[in-house]
């Protein structure tokens, strides 16, 4: 069942996920002016989220997400995943992707390099909360099989080491609290600049708040939850024994959500921490040989980055915005390959703390797909620009359910295939039967970028 459409009201929502999904009739090809919405598996209790995309070099879809009873506290979720073959249009049944068993695997991204290796990026949490994550990445050279997971041939966790050499635990001087220090001070002038600061409704940025919340995150990276005996130096530059924080946890609790980008033979894949509520990006000039890492990206909450190469070849980051108002997805931009990054600011972008994804489109319009609105997943949609961000003439919604409902559309992914089409991949979810929990499921959806602009 193919969906011509500009708006997807509620009730067709329920009724087009109630079964009929899965009879698409057109080929993508041919669907110029068609959104083609399938889900990928059948309605069910089990919690399932945190979906990604990728289409594979025999123009063949592979999806994954993680699945089972919740998220961070429950020990049997595993990243599942499923095939599309674009000959019979099809969907196959989800097998699994990767499962530390008794431990929780979250938000997979699924992604091919260079040379046409297929890779998986996830997390393992370690102790039931996100600072606990270990992040992990597996590669592969054999997964063009038409059923089941590919044959992993390599797998290793992602050790991510983003403060430099703090042998004898941290100093005074030590350089990635003074870097964190100088994003916090950066950032509050652009909130005082903008006029953010003032006590303006129950949901205005208060500055007593954010300088608890910069002395909480701050004593993070100074490491006081690990504290031993060490050295340091003082200003005389003799060293002197004294009780010092260690890194531990800046060094673990990092996190996947979006797909990297490719400049050149660098790889850049976005990660975001929830224990330090900032943002990083794993950089690889040699495709996994060895990793660096970029500053921290710092703003209200800005996490779960999703990047866009411009022309002029700096780079834009775009931000979930898990702080205070005004909800709008966060920006910086990057002029030196993703090492460091601007100041954080909003756009004029609506979000209500929720992933979004864009994709730079081979015509070099940019699709972003996100949850359009300040409260609330229960609407989601595409949007297109032809000045790399700056405005979006055309927008098309996917979701329109009703405010404070059970139904909702987020975490979606966006990629764009050899042919042209944009593929979407997201989290659908409506009310169960009276009394029993709501119903959830992944739904592929497929258009092309003249549908959003017509």
């Amino acid at each position: 069942m193919t969906v011509q459409i500009k708006l997807l009201p509620i009730l067709l929502f329920i009724i087009l996920f109630s079964g009929f999904a899965k009879a698409a009739t057109k080929k993508y090809e041919s669907s110029k002016d068609t959104l083609v919405l399938e889900q990928i598996f059948p309605f069910q209790q089990q919690h399932c989220h945190g979906s990604t995309i990728v289409e594979l070099p025999n123009k063949d879809l592979l999806a994954a997400w993680f699945q089972g009873s919740g998220e961070r506290t429950s020990d049997d979720v595993a990243i599942k995943g499923a095939r599309y073959n674009h000959r019979t249009r099809q969907w196959g049944e989800p097998f699994v992707m990767a499962d530390v068993p008794g431990f929780p695997d979250i938000n997979p991204v699924l992604f091919i390099d260079s040379k046409s290796r297929l890779w998986l990026s996830w997390y393992t949490v370690m102790a039931y909360q996100w600072s606990t994550s270990l992040l992990k990445y597996r590669i592969s050279e054999d997964y063009m099989q038409k059923k089941g997971a590919p044959v992993w041939k390599w797998q290793d966790v992602l050790h991510v080491k983003p403060d430099g050499q703090p042998t004898n635990g941290i100093g005074e001087k030590d350089p990635f609290v003074e870097i964190l220090t100088k994003k916090f001070d950066d950032y509050f002038s652009y909130l005082a600049e903008s006029g953010q600061l003032q006590a303006i409704g129950e949901k205005a940025a208060i500055k007593e708040k954010l300088e608890m919340a910069r002395k909480f995150y701050l004593d993070i990276a100074k490491g006081k939850n690990l504290v031993s005996d060490g050295t340091d130096t003082n200003e005389a530059g003799e060293k002197v024994k004294k009780q010092l924080g260690y890194p531990l946890m800046r060094r673990i609790g990092w996190q996947t959500r979006n797909k990297p980008i490719f400049i050149g033979n660098r790889m850049l894949l976005p990660l975001y921490s929830d224990g330090l509520n900032l943002s990083l990006i794993a950089i690889t000039d040699d495709l996994g040989e060895t990793w660096k890492f970029s500053e921290p990206i710092l703003g209200g909450g800005a996490i779960q980055p999703t990047l866009a190469v411009n022309k002029d070849g700096s780079i834009t980051m775009l931000m979930r915005d898990n702080g205070p108002a005004p909800k709008r997805l966060m920006k910086s931009v990057s002029k030196d390959g993703g090492l460091t990054w601007s100041s954080v600011v909003d756009t004029d972008i609506p979000n209500p703390g929720t992933a979004a994804d864009v994709v730079v489109l081979q015509s070099g319009n940019w699709a972003l797909v996100h949850n359009d609105i300040e409260d609330g997943r229960h609407r989601m949609s595409v949007w297109l620009s032809e000045d790399e961000g700056k405005t979006w003439p055309f927008r098309k919604i996917i979701v329109n359910g009703e405010p404070n409902s059970a139904v909702r559309g987020h975490y979606p992914a966006i990629i764009q295939g050899k042919d042209g089409m944009i593929h979407l991949s997201y989290t659908n979810q409506i009310a169960g039967p009276k009394g029993e929990p709501d119903l959830k499921n992944i739904v592929h959806a497929v258009f092309s970028e003249n549908w959003l602009k017509h």
